[in-house]
């Protein structure tokens, strides 16, 4: 019959040095991908000074925005830049809306006391 082994292997582990090794060249090589990525989303942002006013408004830039983009230093992604100042402008017309409701519901309230202290004085003149 087929007995079990009662001797146990060691699993070897790497050494430091080869640990080190696989850390510095995974380093070097998310770094490569990030400037390659910065190249091409730069050339992709030089690709948009081309557009027209309207293709620019419909994705939420200007082309202030996309100069702002491109004068960031050359490891900077320039699309990271331009997301930002789109979410911001975004933001900001989305909180000049809802300040703009708020006053004109407060005009709004304030012209129904009116409307109301209005019908009070009526009343009490008519009768």
């Amino acid at each position: 019959m087929f007995a079990p082994s009662t001797t146990t292997r060691s699993v070897r582990r790497p050494s430091a040095f080869a640990r080190g090794l696989r850390v510095a060249a995974s380093t070097v090589a998310n770094w490569t991908v990030s400037i390659v990525r910065g190249y091409l989303n730069r050339r992709t942002a030089l690709e948009m000074m081309h557009f027209d006013e309207r293709m620019l408004k419909d994705i939420g830039l200007t082309r202030g925005d996309v100069h702002a983009s491109i004068i960031e230093p050359m490891g900077a992604d320039p699309t990271v830049r331009m997301r930002v100042l789109a979410v911001e402008r975004r933001a900001a017309t989305k909180a000049l809306a809802a300040e703009r409701l708020a006053g004109l519901r407060a005009e709004e309230a304030a012209r129904g006391v009116e409307r109301r202290r209005l019908r009070i004085v009526g009343e009490d003149r008519a009768a």
